[in-house]
């Protein structure tokens, strides 16, 4: 696809944004996927992605007022959500980490759609720079992951959530048996060493990036956190993303992002064989569906 392939009446995507992509982020999935650069780059600025976030974040809360995007990447959720559905849309992305410039490259591409590259805020998800009470909406996608302190992003999140508000983040499970940073298979991940040991040594793969994923979110660790904060701040948990993970499973519909195409290819021999469904029973008790979907409101 080029970019104008890519462009929608609510998102207009350029040359440059995924040029640029593609020498960052695609360089960097190329060599850790496997997959062509230019379709990491196409994957990443699609603004399909974004508009099947919102049609999940939907089931559990209309899309509407005050919200904010933790790891607004290359800026693409943002302008989609503030174009198509009216938000106040705010950011957060530091500046000069994980994926090197998504940060210049979401404020160019803002800007070029007309809104305000400035709602988007050099920070981090442990120290968000907003007031108490400030969101009806927080939201993140493949974030939560790559920070330096999850259970603090968590706290964050709720933070900022203004009573009756709602956050969902959306971070693999490492409980699962499938890591889309490197597109293999694996079993439970309990370490990060062994999920390091089982790249490198089964797979082949250069660790160095796997040492800097959070292996430790999966369901339990999850429970954990939001029980602790809810000695503090009633919370309402809604779901784990169990319910959407069997959903998918029964519809074979895993995605067509990244390296999803590997997991549909199971789950569709396991349809084939009429044990799909039954697959998915017995992973959601095991504790190994993905992606945890962290859905809770603020009481």
């Amino acid at each position: 696809m080029n970019a104008d392939q890519l462009s929608t009446p609510f998102c207009t995507i350029t040359e440059d944004a995924l040029a640029r992509v593609r020498a960052t982020q695609g360089a960097l999935f190329h060599k850790t996927m496997g997959i062509d650069a230019q379709k990491v780059a196409e994957d990443t600025l699609d603004p399909r992605r974004p508009q099947e976030m919102a049609d999940v974040l939907q089931e559990y809360v209309p899309l509407a007022g005050k919200v904010l995007e933790i790891g607004s990447g290359c800026g693409v959720t943002h302008i989609l959500w503030r174009r198509k559905y009216g938000v106040d849309a705010w950011g957060v992305e530091p500046e000069g980490e994980g994926f090197d410039e998504s940060a210049a490259i979401s404020r160019d591409l803002i800007a070029l759609n007309g809104l305000d590259p400035a709602r988007i805020m050099n920070a981090t998800g442990e120290a968000l720079p907003f007031p108490d009470n400030t969101f009806d909406i927080v939201y993140s996608t493949n974030v939560l992951e790559h920070v330096n302190d999850p259970a603090q992003v968590l706290r964050e999140a709720v933070r900022v959530l203004k009573p009756g508000g709602t956050m969902q983040i959306v971070v693999p499970n490492y409980l699962s048996y499938f890591d889309g940073h490197y597109a293999v298979f694996h079993p439970p991940i309990f370490s990060n060493a062994f999920f390091c040991w089982w790249v490198k040594n089964i797979y082949g793969k250069d660790p160095s990036f796997a040492a800097t994923i959070r292996t430790q979110v999966n369901p339990v660790w999850a429970r954990r956190q939001l029980r602790d904060i809810q000695r503090t701040t009633p919370l309402r948990v809604h779901t784990l993303g169990e319910e959407k993970f069997l959903e998918r499973m029964t519809n074979v519909d895993v995605g067509r992002w990244m390296a999803l195409h590997l997991v549909g290819r199971v789950v569709a021999f396991a349809k084939a064989l009429r044990l799909n469904r039954l697959a998915a029973k017995l992973v959601i008790v095991l504790q190994g569906w993905s992606p945890l979907i962290i859905t809770a409101t603020k009481l």
